[in-house]
């Protein structure tokens, strides 16, 4: 009987939906007849009030980190005080115990054999719905962020991790079985390993010119850091340049700048897009990507060999992806103000060769590498594991 494995896609910015589409792409590749994949927008799909209520909740939550600062560094603060794990499984069993509860109904109607999780609280429901549904259920979890945090529930199943620091931090400080820990490569969707890093080819789709220096911004799926006070100081540059802003799914900040595509100085070319599952492409016309620190967002860009400049870091996983990328791997730079943003575009633009560096250090990170295999690879040995067991 084939073995049903439910790949959960959860919102919260994009990045969480990102990682598990790599991971069921490079499953279905691994054309296993013994397996049945079963996609779900677990939270959204059944219409459940209760289930969309709390997703709108943990989608408020993560633009609130974005518009107020400090807020998300509070909030992690707070967490940390107040007991870590512990404490995030107790406010999930009393204040959001409905939502936990619905969850779980939502993931019985599929009859899993195995849940993966890219999400803290599909990790927690898969846990969850393992002591209360089905003891045998395999739970694994792809942290797709650069740290482990603490809200990431320890008390069972597989938790893969993308990079040294996050596999030392997770057994060291946040007390995982170091049996049930992995390390695997940054993972890749389809879309990304199929992608040509060809600047002009992209330029061309898009009706990008070719002959002016590029710069895209974007602040994830909502718009809601730094991205609109980059982009109005950066129209005041009297130097050529395309700028592209990505205003995601924020339409207040899409209305504002496509109302003035018309009017800014001919110097400049601005080019307004909302949300686009390619904006890897728009990444890839570039020359410079200037975004929050999105793990997600700075690996694509990263992937398509283009240097980041990051503008904003909301809370601790975002801090790790700045240290990883702009300290570690020098894939680009970090700079907070937009007026200081604005000179170094503009010096940039005048000395393009600056940026070299960065370029040929974003191609050190291999997306024909990816991780996503290796996820695959150990769902599928979880899965041989328990066929053995109950052999």
């Amino acid at each position: 009987m084939k073995k049903r494995i439910l790949l959960t896609y959860m919102e919260s910015g994009m990045g969480h939906i990102t990682s598990i589409k790599s991971i069921s792409d490079a499953l279905r590749k691994a054309n296993n007849p013994d397996i049945e994949l079963i996609d779900s927008y677990i939270m959204q799909e059944d219409k459940n009030p209760t289930l969309i209520k709390f997703n709108n909740f943990i989608i408020h939550q993560t633009k609130q980190t974005n518009k107020i600062k400090g807020y998300g560094a509070f909030v992690f603060t707070i967490l940390e005080i107040l007991g870590k794990q512990k404490f995030m499984v107790g406010v999930h069993h009393t204040l959001f115990r409905r939502a936990l509860n619905e969850a779980l109904k939502a993931i019985d109607k599929h009859k899993p054999d195995v849940i993966v999780s890219t999400h803290y609280f599909m990790t927690l429901c898969a846990i969850e719905y393992k002591k209360r549904y089905n003891k045998d259920c395999i739970v694994i979890t792809y942290n797709p962020d650069n740290n482990i945090h603490a809200w990431w529930d320890n008390r069972d199943g597989l938790f893969i991790v993308n990079n040294p620091q996050a596999y030392e931090e997770a057994i060291k400080r946040r007390h995982f079985n170091p049996n049930d820990v992995r390390q695997v490569y940054f993972t890749a969707r389809d879309e990304i390993i199929n992608s040509h890093q060809d600047k002009m080819k992209y330029r061309e789709k898009y009706n990008i010119p070719k002959d002016k220096f590029c710069v895209t911004i974007a602040d994830g799926a909502y718009a809601s850091a730094n991205a609109k006070s980059v982009c109005k100081e950066l129209l005041k540059t009297s130097l050529p340049v395309t700028i592209i802003m990505l205003a995601g799914k924020n339409q207040e900040v899409y209305d504002y700048f496509k109302e003035q595509e018309s009017s800014v100085n001919k110097n400049i070319t601005l080019i307004t897009s909302g949300f686009t599952p390619n904006a890897h492409e728009l990444y890839c016309a570039s020359d410079l990507f200037i975004t929050k620190a999105g793990p997600n967002a700075i690996l694509d860009s990263v992937f398509m060999n283009t240097p980041v400049l990051v503008d904003y870091y909301a809370h601790p996983i975002e801090k790790a992806t700045t240290k990883l990328f702009v300290d570690k791997f020098k894939c680009g730079m970090a700079i907070y103000k937009p007026k200081k943003i604005r000179k170094k575009v503009e010096e940039l633009i005048q000395n393009p060769k600056l940026l070299e560096p960065y370029v040929e250090n974003c191609k050190k990170i291999d997306k024909h590498q990816n991780g996503a295999k290796d996820v695959a690879k150990y769902i599928l040995e979880e899965i041989k594991k328990l066929d053995e067991k109950t052999a």
